[in-house]
């Protein structure tokens, strides 16, 4: 099981990246031929838009897992070992729930949208879909919190050692 999510970490992370050379590809292309040909496509702004869309989402997961999200903890350098686990354990817990709160709301819009059949204006795709990269990330994100929220259980319960996870890879 750990292998799988492995390399499923690492496909996310290969994925931000590809989608940034695609991105900065195409709209390049698209300068290109706008200023010299005179030519321009409207459905290449509107896929940038859902792809950098996706790329947040996708990046929010990938650094909430490895607690690169932005926080405050100069309060962790006066407490005790045991109290830096507790507090991380509770920073944790909150964001997981304020994600599982927006993750349903998400949902409730996606399904909204599906029900209307509204498509996108250059793509033609249905309007749900550049809005599932929401609803299917704020819970992967929601998970990643969680597991951190166990880990601080843990390290709480048992007087571990605190380790800062901000930048573990």
């Amino acid at each position: 099981m750990k292998k799988l999510l492995q390399k499923l970490y690492t496909y996310e992370e290969l994925f931000i990246g590809y989608a940034l050379v695609l991105i900065a590809t195409v709209a390049t292309i698209q300068v290109f031929m706008r200023y010299t040909l005179g030519i321009a496509y409207d459905w290449v702004d509107e896929c940038s838009r859902y792809m950098c869309i996706l790329i947040t989402f996708v990046g929010a997961g990938v650094c909430a897992r490895y607690g690169s999200h932005f926080c405050m903890d100069a309060l962790l350098q006066y407490v005790p070992n045991r109290f830096k686990h507790l507090l991380k354990m509770l920073a944790n817990l909150v964001s997981t729930l304020t994600l599982v709160v927006v993750c349903y709301y998400a949902w409730i819009q996606i399904e909204k949208l599906h029900r209307f059949g509204a498509t996108t204006p250059s793509l033609g795709i249905p309007m749900y879909v550049p809005y599932l990269p929401l609803g299917i990330f704020t819970a992967v994100i929601a998970i990643q919190f969680f597991v951190k929220t166990v880990i601080h259980v843990n390290g709480f319960v048992q007087n571990t050692p605190y380790q800062n996870d901000q930048g573990v890879h």
